[in-house]
Formats: C-alpha cells, structure tokens, sequence
C-alpha cells in the first residue's frame, strides 16, 4: 500500500473519511503523488472556504519544471481538517527537486450561511530548499498542508463581519477578509497519528509538537458525524520521531498563541516509528 498527502497521482480523490488507503501497482519509473491537507481553521464559524489552484510545479536542475497540475481546480479548504485531497499523479520524473511554485487564484469564504468574497494576497507560492529527491522505480510522497491559522487575515472584528443583507449584504464584506497562503511541506515516510479526545467542549484545538523544535502542526477535534466520531481527530502524514501533543479550548481567547498559550490540559507524549499510531480515547486531565 502507498500512502501520500499532497502527492502527484494521474487521479483526483476527495478523502472524506481521513487519509484513506488504496492499493496501487508498483510503478515501474519514478511517480511522485501529491496530497492537499489543512492545519488550523475556526470551524465552528466556517461553512466552506473554496480556493480556487491554478497551478503546481517542481523546479530542479533541469531547464524545463515537472507539473504537477496546469489544470485549475477548486478545492473546500473545510473538508480538509484531517483529511487529503490527492492531485493527479505525475510519472516518468526522476531527480532533485529543490523548489516547488503553487498558484493561487480566487477564493470565498461561506461563514454562518453568509459569503465574503476573499482578497487573496501573493497567490503565487515559492517554497524554497525542498531537497525532494525522486527516484526511479519509487513512489514519492509531498504533503501540502494549508496552515488557515496565519493564511487568513480579517480587517476588523470578526463579529462586525456578520452583517445581516438588509444592513449592507455582501457589498459591504468585500475586502474584508484576505488571504496569504501559508504552506507546510512534508516528504519522505510518512504516517497518520489519530485519537479521539474525551471531553465535554468542542471542538478542541489539538497541537502536535516536535520534540526536536519545529513547527506544531495543528488540527480540531470533531463532532459526531456519519464520518467522525465525536472528539476524534487526525494529523495526516507526518514524519518519524518523538511528539507532544497539546489540547487547548482557549483558542478563541483574545492574544492566543499556539507556541506561547498555555494548555489546561496535560500534554500527551507520542512517539511515530515507521507506522501509523492510533492513540484511542484519551481521557484529558487537567493540570
């Protein structure tokens, strides 16, 4: 079984479950695979955030750049809080890659049934010092994980934003909430760490710390669906090594940091080697 998340695959699949598995042949020539996923977003305000991507290439020591997708596609940035959205594959491709470029085009924001229109800023994305070496006969996986929690910038409070249509409609949201794309890339082996989080407040904001320093990937419990369970949640496709997790429920609090707040709860210690982890329920104690 090959897994990706945010890989290059001559197929699109919306993952509404998580990060699903399928078998696949192996290939022959090298094929990379590419996964879209997402960090932190305010899930209990936001209905949908579609993002329209023109584009996505790697660039190496070659003249000519690998692309990824030139076909322009749209993509509910929502759906993605523990899941993947795989990009078609891309095969024949060989070599080191050391940059890739994404183009962001237009996006709206649908927030308690109302839409904003977004103002998306440097919409064209150059993630530097990739050190992504495809090999021949090998599958490779990229993870690009949408991180909403410094993508999204609003002008002004975010409760003047919900107008009412007799008050102004959506004339009087344009330009209110903006949007510079934050990307965190992960390649290489990579693996899901799953749990579900016993507690009476949700969702809960659920932070996964490196032990080696590095930035925290972030995720929201859910509410009990036909897809979660309640208090479940995932991170899709992260490294090997040592990890703490942080459950916090003061994320709506005026001046919150992820790196800075303080969580009520005691953090958790996992450690991720060469498979999936499935944590089960874990019963949070305060501090």
């Amino acid at each position: 079984m090959k897994k990706l998340s945010l890989s290059i695959i001559l197929l699109i699949t919306l993952f509404f479950a998580g990060c699903m598995e399928f078998p696949s042949q192996e290939p022959d020539i090298g094929t990379v695979r590419v996964f879209l996923t997402d960090a932190v977003i305010p899930v209990e305000d936001i209905d949908s955030l579609m993002v329209r991507i023109e584009s996505i290439s790697l660039y190496g020591d070659e003249d000519q750049p690998v692309v990824i997708s030139d076909t322009p596609f749209e993509v509910d940035i929502v759906t993605l809080v523990g899941a993947t959205y795989e990009l078609p594959n891309t095969s024949s491709v060989s070599g080191i890659y050391n940059q890739l470029r994404m183009e962001v085009g237009a996006a709206t924001l649908t927030a308690n049934g109302e839409i904003f229109p977004v103002t998306v800023n440097s919409g064209s994305l150059k993630i530097n010092d990739l050190d992504l070496t495809i090999d021949e006969n090998a599958t490779t996986t990229i993870v690009l994980d949408f991180d909403l929690s410094k993508s999204l910038i609003i002008n002004g409070r975010w409760e003047d934003l919900k107008i009412e249509e007799d008050n102004g409609g959506i004339n009087s949201r344009k330009d209110k909430v903006h949007m510079t794309p934050v990307l965190h890339v992960r390649h290489g082996s990579l693996f899901d760490v799953t749990g579900v989080a016993s507690s009476s407040i949700y969702p809960l904001l659920v932070a996964l710390f490196p032990e080696n320093g590095g930035e925290a990937l972030t995720t929201f419990t859910h509410e009990d669906n036909p897809i979660w369970d309640q208090g479940e949640f995932r991170f899709c496709k992260v490294v090997s090594g040592d990890y703490r997790i942080e459950f916090f429920d003061n994320y709506t609090d005026e001046g919150f940091s992820i790196d800075e707040s303080e969580s009520r709860y005691q953090p958790l210690f996992v450690t991720v080697v060469d498979r999936d982890v499935d944590l089960g329920t874990i019963v949070l104690v305060e501090k």
